[in-house]
């Protein structure tokens, strides 16, 4: 298996649009995956864990009306912020990633991030040391993911589930190692959200 760290998801299962999210971390292995009203958080166990890392804690997901964001970091609300300003999601993914950067810890740890909307219209990016890249997606019973680590550039997935919880149980039980938690939106009349964190 591969260690790929940190995974965001974009697709359709079931004639549905989603998005998905899931931690694999060596580093900070004890977080949970935390839902709320229009949002899922990562969070660790120890709040004390903070002081070691910042970047351990955010929310992984935010849905803005008919349109859900999915990222590793503390950008997602600036993505949020624009998306619902109006800005088309490629160019508020390309903006939030040129302005935030990878994060700077010491694995320069790139940002990644995924919009879709209702009708399956969709985008990915990533920014790492080395340059931004982002990609629009029009999606049908497809899927798309980016990973922080390895798996750097859009490839198709296998994720498939009729709610948000069977696709993060989904998300979390893929060949890749180091599993922690996983979260998913999916679009029932409005997004759903739901999360799946290690027993």
């Amino acid at each position: 298996m591969t260690y790929v760290g940190r995974i965001v998801v974009i697709g359709h299962s079931e004639g549905l649009p989603f998005a998905a999210y899931r931690v694999s971390s060596r580093s900070f292995p004890d977080r949970i995956a935390v839902t709320k009203f229009d949002s899922v958080s990562i969070t660790p166990k120890d709040l004390k864990d903070l002081s070691k890392n910042p970047y351990i804690a955010y929310n992984c997901i935010k849905i803005i009306g008919d349109v859900a964001i999915v990222t590793n970091g503390s950008h997602t609300e600036p993505l949020a912020e624009k998306i619902e300003c109006g800005y088309p999601p490629r160019d508020a993914t390309a903006l939030t990633l040129l302005a935030m950067d990878y994060e700077k810890d010491q694995y320069k740890t790139p940002r990644i991030a995924g919009v879709i909307d209702k009708n399956g219209k969709g985008c990915l990016g990533i920014v790492q040391a080395e340059g931004i890249k982002v990609k629009e997606f029009k999606l049908e019973e497809e899927a798309f993911f980016i990973a922080t680590y390895e798996k750097t550039d859009f490839e198709r997935l296998q994720v498939k589930g009729s709610t948000a919880t069977e696709i993060a149980k989904a998300m979390y039980e893929l060949e890749f190692e180091n599993p922690v938690c996983a979260a998913a939106a999916l679009w029932e009349g409005e997004f759903r959200t739901s999360a799946y964190n290690a027993i």
